[in-house]
């Protein structure tokens, strides 16, 4: 699939002054910026499943605590 994205005339005129292949460098920026979204979208499901747990800190500490008093 194909996307066009209007650029203002002076930032056209900008580009065309470096020999740079500007698609790739804006595919890998989408790439990188998906990846990005998708890993904040999967933290955020994390800690609704955590939270949805209702695990206790204070719970954890005690584990620990008789643990290590073994």
């Amino acid at each position: 699939m194909s996307q066009l994205i209007k650029l203002p005339k002076d930032l056209k005129e900008k580009m065309v002054k470096y020999n740079i292949n500007w698609n790739s460098i804006i595919r890998e920026f989408v790439y990188e910026k998906i990846e990005e979204l998708e890993r904040q979208e999967h933290a955020r499901r994390a800690v609704e499943i955590l939270k949805s747990l209702n695990f206790s800190y204070e719970g954890a500490k005690e584990v620990v605590k008789n643990r290590n008093s073994s």
